[in-house]
């Protein structure tokens, strides 16, 4: 049998209509291309009978008690393409509703733009699961009823999403690797000219951007089920614009002031991706440095004022 390359990799993606139930994504019309290695592991918890008096050292028989599937998925973020061809959603759609997101689409592409805008949700109605296939080089792995924590980085390079997917254990299966096609919707990169960033209405340089929805994932075991849902969330946005003179910053951090932050990427095609946080509550400040001057590294919270309106993020492709 030949060595399976590691190059030889695919990962699609597909939201469930019930939770666990195979959506059966397929490469031409779910991909999510992966940036860096793709590797599914398999957490095992196992009773190793350390316990036995047996009359003799080591342990006794191992029962194996649960398995999961776990893998971590990076992505360049795409946008979703011009006119009437657009997607509805993005290419990461599934990973965005997994990560306890809903959405709102709108733009026929033809006289009004396609967009669509995620907003966090706490309703478990909304809640959702996807379907994933990552294929190896002659296996599949199936990790169905899929939810999975995300987050969003740039250092005047390319957007990335990162996101840690959790599944309940499958027995993989021999297959053979799909044919792909790449995808071809543009890219966003921050650069000076392609990313803007307010912070409290005005305009700052920074030189990385981390918005993270910090969900977090639990696992549920019981009884006649084993699966994974999200628990909560404590979304964040990190920045660093540079230093000025004054004492703002403190003041801000000891009165846990809260500011709007909006970051606005563009890509080559002129399509936007937009991160709006209304209500972001310093939490750390400390100094950095970028080309000899001195910069505020600042984390921020973000808080609800209405619930469930901590942000939201929305792509909008172009006509």
């Amino acid at each position: 049998m030949p060595d399976m390359l590691t190059r030889r990799k695919v990962f699609t993606a597909k939201v469930e209509g019930t939770k666990g139930v195979d959506a059966v994504p397929t490469v031409v019309d779910d991909l999510i291309i992966p940036n860096g290695d793709l590797n599914v592991a398999v957490p095992t918890e196992q009773d190793a009978g350390d316990g036995d008096l047996k009359g003799t050292f080591g342990p006794g028989e191992s029962i194996t008690l649960k398995q999961a599937l776990q893998t971590e998925v990076t992505s360049r973020v795409r946008g979703l393409g011009q006119g009437a061809t657009a997607r509805l959603v993005p290419d990461l759609h599934p990973l965005l509703i997994g990560s306890g997101h809903k959405v709102t689409t709108s733009g026929d592409g033809a006289a009004t733009p396609r967009s669509a805008q995620y907003k966090p949700t706490s309703n478990p109605a909304e809640l959702a699961s996807f379907s994933a296939y990552a294929y190896e080089d002659g296996l599949l792995y199936k990790l169905l009823g899929c939810a999975n924590s995300l987050s969003f980085e740039a250092s005047m390079a390319v957007l990335m999403a990162k996101a840690s997917i959790q599944a309940p254990y499958a027995v993989p299966t021999v297959v053979a690797l799909p044919a792909v096609t790449m995808p071809d919707e543009e890219i966003f990169r921050m650069t000076a000219t392609l990313c803007a960033v307010t912070e409290g209405g005005a305009a700052v340089k920074i030189g990385s951007f981390t918005f993270d929805p910090g969900v977090e994932v639990q696992e549920a075991y019981e009884t006649g089920a084993h699966f994974f849902e999200v628990a909560n969330r404590n979304p964040t946005i990190a920045i660093d614009p540079r230093a000025v003179a004054t004492a703002a910053d403190w003041n801000a951090l000891t009165n846990a002031a809260s500011v709007a932050i909006v970051a606005t990427f563009t890509n080559s095609l002129g399509e936007t991706l937009v991160f709006s946080a209304p209500k972001c509550v310093p939490t750390e400040v400390s100094a950095g440095d970028r080309a000899g001057r001195i910069t505020r590294q600042k984390k921020f919270s973000l808080k609800e004022t209405t619930g469930d309106d901590q942000y939201t993020i929305t792509w909008t492709s172009v006509l």
